[in-house]
């Protein structure tokens, strides 16, 4: 899975939610799968399954809707719970990222995050 990183060194990826492909912050600091942006999900996409909290890295608590959704994740379908929060802002979480190899390569202004062959 190859991305990108925006004008502020950003990592993102982009693939497809509910086939929309937005692009997704990724934030190593985020133990969850995936932060969808009220803006730019569509409930129809997933199966509701309530409202949860979540700590933020400032302490601050949110709330957030939950959803199971199915996205292709390397090329397969994979079940997992979007949180879906204020605004356009989608972030993915390390949830996602393991147990694969993450690699950011600032002169190319590239992302990949390669599969680990076990998964």
């Amino acid at each position: 899975m190859h991305g990108f990183l925006d004008e502020l060194d950003q990592a993102f990826f982009t693939f497809q939610l509910g086939g929309l492909p937005l692009d997704f912050q990724i934030d190593t600091g985020f133990s969850g799968t995936l932060i969808v942006g009220e803006e730019l999900f569509d409930p129809t996409c997933g199966t509701p399954v309530g409202t949860m909290q979540a700590e933020l890295a400032d302490e601050h608590i949110a709330r957030y809707d939950g959803f199971v959704v199915v996205v292709n994740w390397f090329d397969e379908p994979t079940q997992v719970l979007v949180l879906v929060g204020p605004g356009k802002l989608c972030l993915l979480g390390t949830d996602m990222l393991k147990p694969h190899r993450l690699e950011i390569d600032y002169g190319a202004r590239t992302t990949q995050l390669i599969r680990n062959p076990e998964w």
